[in-house]
């Protein structure tokens, strides 16, 4: 307080004396004194001197004049820094009863007199007052000037800026949004005050939790700073560093880095090394180095910033108390347990001299200190420290705020460490509420990537609750409910999100949206152009087609967002799943998770004992959970199987031989089936929705070694994307018969060559590169134009309206110009490649090989913009609404790279999102004449009136009786319907 204290007071000698020139020569011997007292810094003589000058004001002006008015508010700031409370705020009150009767209750004498003393109020900590003083203030600006005044606008900014440090974060919002309303109203577009304005609510949206806002008020400022300063200047180099913290709270890690670089290049430009403001940007830094787990760097960071801001703010500033209270996640990810808690400890103390007892920011210290003292075995001390910071946020903050949902998790594992496993499940189910919570308020705002990155860093706290489900199962069955609920509330979340935002703009009839939503498309047509380019000049654009991109889509989900029904923003259970369903009909969802346990022991070097802790968490043995929903379920069934990593390795290998080298397989209806089967006895339909390993098998191509049947021949397997699929079956059956049929490209449009050296058209940003090297020479398909040309036949003798793609006219163009066909079929080439690259987009790196592809691949350019090559990242935005089936009749279309609880990353997940129903797909390259016939097969069963569904089991089984082998049969599954 004291520094604060010296701060506001040599405000005050620099500013609040300006009329000591003016003294007459009588008053010498005074007004030296107060000269000499002021240079040497000696206050307490000096508030001697003053209230001397205010007595001969009294006796000269007399009591009620102007400057003896005037004068005491100075007088009354002088004393209460020496520590003089009771007579500063009694001679703030006789200046401003002096001024009251010489100007009435409004002037603008007045208004400076209620500032200065709302200023003791507030360092006296007596908040009441100095609300109070500040609200009077307020209304003395306005009745004195206009309600855009420039005085009244500031002193609307104080107000703000005294809730904000309240903690009072909506009645600061309130008053920022009136500054930025008034000064957008009177001052020039790009002034930078009202950059500035968009800054302070930039911040209260911060701590509001509101993220999206930060980031939009935060590049707003950016953009206005730039115009009004140029690159180098320090309003600029701050608001690269606000940007930076609003990507770093939608955790798009990567991009806050770049932008808190630059923040600090700035800054190391404007001046030396140790600034405040350089500080400040390591300590930004620090602070997300550690969220990315690079602890070293982040340290590093972090001892620099601490280092500065020592020297520039002083010991206890609530800024160094922050950088303590990051180190304590630094020093906890190296393994230094006690050093955490000793930084812990310093950040809270610091904290309470800078704000009291109860500010939100003490809360998030607590919370920080909590998970050292778990991890420690100090129980106790975890559960304190937690619960002092979980009544601090409901107290100050309501119960949405975000960092709630991070002290319920910690609370959760602290008691599970405990085995106190109801309070677990309490805290557990109350975190999981916050963060569906975050991230229905957060997605209308964010892209695609951006929902993909912020849920990416909520998925492992849920993960948790996965896990915990296993161990709280035996002694509360009911907590599978809550378990598949969470289930159905997430599986497909970011999928279903992108899908919904496109259909409501291609079905919404707002003719400004969609037109925006076009030019769009045209953006992303240009940025996968620049991105891919061999051109240095064209990749040089990607950057900016990128910004331009993201913004048209973010306001297309914000927009999209205002139309949407309600009932999309209802979460649906299980006990709606349960009352769907049939007799004899059940719905599994399959869930991956990893066990609880010990994770490896931890010595704590920063403790000269040293000292060994066995911290538990998440392992890497991977357990599978089937969770089975029949008509007269009382609540969700578990069958828990412990052999996850065997799945995924051996088993899953096994299974993948044996079918490519069609050997009879006993072994994998046993692993992948047996203990979920023995449950379904009475079950003849099964609605599955599966998860991990399961996507890379076709169930009824599972033998039963003790019937000797396949699972094809004993239950109807329905794969579906996600169980509520059943519940929300979407629109009926288009009635149209439009069918669009592409097959049998002509891949070298310069014509056929016997041997193709690839180029690798490896883009220097590998998050949106396409890596096609190890692709080879593509060989010419004649037999899908066979199979084209009969369905094709097939199709018109039932009177459909069929367009018929082969051969040169096989374009990639052709297929995005389709509009909502009711059957899309392409047969053709596909790839998925695997990669191993960090943030390398698995959408970029699965596809379809059309009409010039081949071509590309040598290295040569089509004029017409299109290469040939159809990306899973391309195919999302085709106009696929109310399309009832895709047929991809490629070899391992059902391929891609999986993600926990996404499902496959690929074309499948690419036609979904482009509005697909139905999609038929295969795991693994077949014969290409078994294929024909199975496509065949399928469609005369479908023209004769079977469902989709029924034609396509009708199809694998009538192959089945000619190649007995799965390998034959079984390579094509059928999701959706």
């Amino acid at each position: 307080m004291k520094h604060t204290l010296c701060n506001l007071f040599v405000v005050w000698l620099l500013t609040g004396l300006s009329f000591l020139s003016h003294a007459q020569p009588k008053h010498r011997l005074i007004e030296d004194s107060i000269a000499f007292y002021k240079k040497t810094k000696n206050y307490n003589r000096l508030v001697v001197f003053m209230e001397q000058k205010a007595e001969n004001l009294k006796k000269e002006k007399g009591e009620f004049s102007y400057e003896n008015g005037n004068f005491l508010r100075d007088l009354g700031l002088a004393q209460f820094y020496v520590n003089q409370p009771q007579k500063a705020e009694a001679t703030h009150a006789k200046a401003l009863e002096i001024l009251k009767k010489l100007h009435g209750e409004y002037h603008s004498y007045l208004a400076e007199t209620y500032k200065s003393l709302g200023n003791i109020y507030r360092l006296m900590q007596d908040m009441p007052k100095a609300e109070a003083s500040y609200l009077q203030r307020v209304a003395v600006e306005k009745q004195v000037g206009h309600d855009t005044s420039a005085s009244y606008v500031a002193s609307v900014q104080q107000l703000g800026s005294f809730y904000y440090t309240l903690g009072d974060y909506k009645k600061a919002e309130e008053n920022y949004k009136l500054v930025l309303y008034i000064r957008s109203k009177t001052l020039p577009t790009n002034h930078p005050d009202i950059a500035d304005a968009h800054r302070h609510l930039g911040i209260v949206y911060k701590d509001m939790g509101d993220f999206p806002k930060v980031e939009t008020h935060f590049q707003k400022a950016l953009e206005i700073n730039i115009k009004a300063f140029g690159e180098v200047h320090p309003a600029v180099a701050l608001s690269y560093n606000n940007v930076g913290v609003a990507y770093g709270l939608l955790r798009n890690r990567e991009k806050a880095v770049h932008y808190f670089e630059k923040g600090l290049t700035i800054r190391k430009k404007l001046g030396v090394e140790e600034t405040d403001d350089i500080g400040q940007s390591y300590v930004n830094l620090g602070s997300i180095y550690a969220e990315m787990g690079n602890y070293q760097k982040s340290l590093e960071c972090s001892l620099k910033a601490l280092d500065i801001l020592k020297k520039t703010r002083g010991e206890d500033d609530v800024f160094v108390g922050f950088i303590y209270s990051n180190l304590v996640n630094v020093y906890e990810g190296l393994g230094c347990f006690r050093k955490a808690e000793e930084c812990g400890m310093k950040s809270i103390e610091i904290q309470k001299k800078a704000a009291g007892d109860d500010h939100p920011d003490l809360a998030i210290m607590y919370a920080s200190l909590g998970s050292i003292q778990s991890k420690t075995g100090a129980y106790k001390k975890a559960e304190e420290s937690n619960l002092k910071a979980l009544n601090i946020m409901k107290a100050r903050l309501g119960p949405e705020y975000t960092h709630l949902g991070t002290v319920n998790e910690y609370l959760a594992t602290l008691y599970l460490n405990e085995g106190k496993l109801p309070k677990t499940e309490s805290h557990f189910k109350e975190m999981i509420r916050i963060r569906l919570k975050e991230c229905q308020h957060n997605f209308p705002s964010l892209t695609d990537e951006e929902k993909e990155l912020f849920f990416e860093a909520i998925q492992n706290e849920l993960e948790w609750f996965k896990s915990f489900s296993n161990v709280r199962y035996a002694g509360n069955p009911a907590i599978t409910g809550e378990l598949y609920n969470l289930q159905l509330a997430t599986k497909g979340l970011l999928m279903n999100s992108s899908a919904k935002w496109k259909h409501r703009i291609k079905s919404g009839g707002d003719v400004k949206l969609f037109t925006l939503y076009t030019q769009w498309l045209e953006t992303q047509k240009e940025l996968i152009n620049a991105r891919q380019s061999t051109d240095s000049l064209e990749r040089n654009k990607a950057d900016l087609l990128q910004a331009k991109s993201d913004k048209m889509e973010k306001e297309l989900s914000q927009r999209s967002e205002s139309f949407g029904k309600l009932a999309d923003r209802k979460l649906t259970t299980w006990q709606e799943v349960k009352k769907v369903l049939k007799p004899g009909e059940v719905a599994i969802e399959m869930i991956r998770l990893q066990k609880y346990g010990m994770l490896k022991p931890v010595t704590d070097t920063s403790d000269p004992i040293k000292p060994t802790y066995r911290v538990k968490g998440l392992t890497d043995t991977v357990y599978y959970v089937a969770l089975i929903v029949k008509p007269e379920t009382v609540y969700p069934e578990l069958v828990l199987l412990k052999n996850g990593n065997d799945l995924e390795g051996k088993h899953l290998k096994f299974y993948q031989n044996s079918m490519k080298n069609q050997y009879t397989d006993d072994n994998s209806y046993r692993q992948f089936w047996e203990k979920i089967g023995a449950k379904l006895q009475t079950s003849s339909k099964v609605y599955f929705s599966p998860d991990g390993v399961y996507h890379h098998i076709n169930l009824n191509t599972l033998f039963n070694p003790k019937t000797k049947k396949y699972l094809l021949e004993e239950k109807d397997i329905r794969l579906v994307t996600i169980t509520k699929d059943i519940v929300n079956p979407g629109p009926a059956e288009e009635e149209n018969k439009l069918a669009e049929l592409v097959g049998f490209p002509s891949y070298y449009v310069s014509g056929p060559t016997a041997s193709i050296t690839t180029t690798d058209r490896k883009s220097p940003d590998m998050s949106y590169g396409l890596r096609l090297e190890s692709l080879g020479t593509l060989a010419e398909l004649p037999g899908t134009k066979t199979e084209v040309d009969k369905i094709a036949g097939i199709l018109e003798g039932k009177g459909w309206e069929v367009t018929n793609h082969t051969g040169s006219n096989a374009l990639e163009e052709n297929i995005k110009e389709s509009y909502k066909p009711r059957l899309l079929h392409i047969a053709t080439h596909g790839f998925f490649l695997s990669d191993s690259t960090n943030g390398s987009n698995p959408l970029l790196r699965s596809g379809l090989m059309l009409t010039g592809a081949g071509s590309t691949l040598k290295g040569e350019k089509n004029e017409t913009g299109d290469d040939g090559i159809l990306t899973a990242y391309e195919a999302m935005n085709l106009n696929l609404d109310n399309t009832d089936l895709v047929v991809l009749s490629v070899c391992e279309t059902g391929l891609g790279e999986i993600k926990n609880g996404e499902g496959v990353y690929g074309l499948q997940r690419a036609f979904k999102v482009a509005g697909a129903k139905s999609i038929i797909m295969s795991l693994w390259k077949v014969d290409d004449e078994a294929t024909q016939e199975l496509m065949v097969l399928f469609y005369k069963n479908w023209m004769m009136g079977n469902s989709k569904r029924q034609a396509f089991v009708l199809a694998q089984k009538n192959l089945k009786a000619k190649y007995p082998k799965p390998y034959y049969w079984g390579a094509f599954v059928m999701v959706g319907e």
